[in-house]
């Protein structure tokens, strides 16, 4: 028979380690802003270059990331620029079909969970026109909190603000 302090000093512990992960999480994602702007700044208007390397950053950062990529707009379809990781998506996604189709009918941000996996698809715009999605797929699918949700978000903003400033 376990002693019930023993159990509450346990459970105290696990909470503490949580808290600690999610500190460390909230850090890592932090120092990923700050190094996402820095390069960003420097790369001034070459958007394939961003592009690429806030993929390939946030891939390599953050483990629970199975798959980073960016799909654009083109004609009557989403075409992937680039991505890294793994991920059941196709290339091309005729426009009305799937996630991609839905957040931008939504005109946000689209969170789905299927299977052991999360799924997040989080377009950007230029005025009223879409320019392209942002996906994140995560495994497992508690891998993606609204810590990531957020710089997802704001990592759309800064796309938008980099192809606005292109187009000035």
């Amino acid at each position: 028979m376990s002693h019930p302090h023993t159990y509450d000093k346990l459970d105290l512990l696990q909470q503490a380690m949580m808290g600690d992960e999610r500190m460390r999480k909230a850090e890592l994602l932090d120092e990923l802003r700050a190094e996402i702007g820095v390069v960003a700044d420097r790369l001034e208007e070459d958007l394939w270059e961003l592009y690429r390397f806030v993929i390939r950053t946030l891939y390599e950062k953050i483990t629970v990331y199975q798959y980073v990529g960016i799909y654009l707009c083109k004609e009557a379809q989403f075409e992937n620029l680039y991505h890294e990781g793994f991920s059941s998506l196709p290339p091309v996604v005729r426009f009305g079909e799937g996630f991609l189709s839905l957040a931008a009918a939504r005109g946000g941000m689209v969170r789905e969970q299927i299977g052991s996996r999360t799924e997040v698809y989080v377009p950007f715009y230029r005025g009223h026109h879409l320019i392209g999605q942002l996906v994140v797929i995560s495994d497992p699918y508690d891998g993606i909190d609204e810590e990531d949700i957020a710089l997802f978000c704001e990592l759309a903003s800064l796309f938008e603000s980099k192809i606005e400033e292109r187009s000035s």
